[in-house]
């Protein structure tokens, strides 16, 4: 089966023609849950079976930068929430000031960093919860930037970007993160086989305080990247 490039690649495919009907074994599909994964964990050789080099100069704790140099494809991935400093972002995000701190300067300007220097006009750009809020704002309307995010925050009313259908917004069902975006235009809402189980058991058991703490368990559970694991999301 002959494909037209990398990116449409199905799982299975024995290989695809090029533009220049050279044909190339193709990579593994790489999945959002990985990419998200990994933007915790850091690991330099995480993503390079999917044929992204990780870029040691560009990257930190906060962002990575990956190049599939086959395809000419920027990877970047920005964490969420981490460290004691962080928190003080999150707080900013949820007064709206979000563009003021220093985690979404860092961020911006790394973007812009790394495109020059693998000469590309667009990257892909993915994050999870603080994250995929600092992610969906970064990315460029007019070049052609794609976004991937999962559970981002939200302020009251702000509305998620389409950015020409190019920006792809996910929540799980029952994360309290990203409750605030959970009937935005654009956000799409993965269920939850778990969603509520431990609440609905501790009441069982335990009357309203059981259900309280249920409750506490099911929304860290759901915020929890894991729980993208099996899903279809490929990047």
């Amino acid at each position: 089966m002959e494909k037209a490039n990398p990116d449409s690649v199905g799982v299975g495919d024995d290989y695809f023609r090029d533009e220049h009907g050279d044909t190339h074994q193709p990579f593994k599909q790489l999945n959002l849950h990985k990419v998200i994964k990994n933007s915790y964990k850091n690991k330099p050789e995480a993503l390079k079976k999917f044929g992204y080099d990780y870029d040691k100069d560009l990257s930190n704790d906060n962002e990575q930068v990956y190049f599939n140099k086959q395809n000419k494809k920027l990877l970047y991935s920005v964490a969420g929430t981490h460290n004691l400093k962080d928190v003080g972002t999150d707080l900013y995000l949820a007064a709206g000031g979000l563009k003021n701190t220093n985690r979404y300067k860092e961020a911006d300007n790394k973007l812009k960093d790394a495109k020059k220097k693998y000469g590309v006009s667009n990257a892909v750009v993915v994050g999870h919860s603080l994250g995929s809020s600092i992610g969906q704002n970064i990315v460029s309307k007019g070049a052609g930037d794609k976004f991937y995010g999962l559970d981002a925050g939200y302020t009251i009313g702000q509305k998620t970007r389409a950015n020409n259908g190019n920006s792809h917004h996910y929540r799980v069902q029952g994360d309290a993160v990203s409750l605030l975006g959970a009937n935005a235009k654009n956000i799409t809402t993965l269920k939850n086989p778990t969603a509520y189980q431990n609440t609905k058991e501790g009441y069982k058991k335990y009357g309203i305080l059981g259900a309280g703490v249920g409750l506490v368990k099911d929304v860290l559970g759901a915020h929890d990247v894991d729980k993208i694991k099996h899903k279809k999301i490929f990047i």
